[in-house]
């Protein structure tokens, strides 16, 4: 098969994709992203990945800490030990979101690239930057300061989860046109090619 290498202008560079006869790219990762758009930076994707797990965790303990907290019933060992890595997951998310607006602030990209599609996607992502957290402060509030802060603390975890299906609808988009949107934030190799 002829390969032929195509070039794209993009923020002052030129990224070159290979390319095939039928002017597909050879996988489906490696789509150019849409003009003006380079990859993530290897620690963003590292701490885009970390949240994922540790919200996975938070999902996954969150019933031990009713619980723990039941007049009705003596928690298990197991209901401790989940409560407690709820909560240290969750200053742990609080501390990586830090991070991650720190680069975004750093990394922030040009207003006259946005089309309708981007202030969406960006709306979403500030909902879920804003909602995690708030809801690492509220857990922390809840947990160490004021318990009257768990009930936002159980309404901001659905708007999170509500975000969420949103952000995960939006890559799903993404991943069926093969934009090379999506392969943005995967880890791997590529990784290493830099980043917004």
């Amino acid at each position: 098969m002829l390969i032929s290498r195509v070039r794209f202008r993009a923020a002052g560079r030129t990224i070159g994709t290979a390319m095939g006869t039928s002017g597909m790219p050879k996988s489906r990762w490696d789509a150019p992203a849409e003009a003006g758009r380079t990859r993530y930076s290897p620690l963003q994707i590292v701490l885009h990945w970390a949240v994922v797990a540790l919200v996975t965790v938070q999902w996954l303990t969150y019933d031990a800490i009713a619980r723990t907290h039941s007049s009705l019933m003596r928690p298990k060992p197991i209901d401790l030990l989940e409560h407690s890595v709820h909560t240290w997951s969750g200053i742990a998310i609080g501390v990586l979101m830090v991070a991650r607006l720190g680069l975004r602030f750093r990394r922030r990209r040009e207003g006259s690239r946005l089309g309708w599609k981007d202030r969406v996607a960006a709306l979403v992502h500030s909902g879920l930057y804003a909602a995690l957290l708030a809801q690492a402060a509220s857990g922390f509030v809840a947990r160490y300061l004021w318990g009257g802060a768990a009930l936002a603390h159980v309404w901001i975890w659905k708007a999170i989860l509500a975000l969420l299906v949103l952000h995960v609808l939006g890559a799903a988009y993404h991943l069926v046109r093969r934009d090379g949107v999506f392969g943005r934030m995967l880890p791997g190799p590529r990784a290493a090619s830099g980043g917004r």
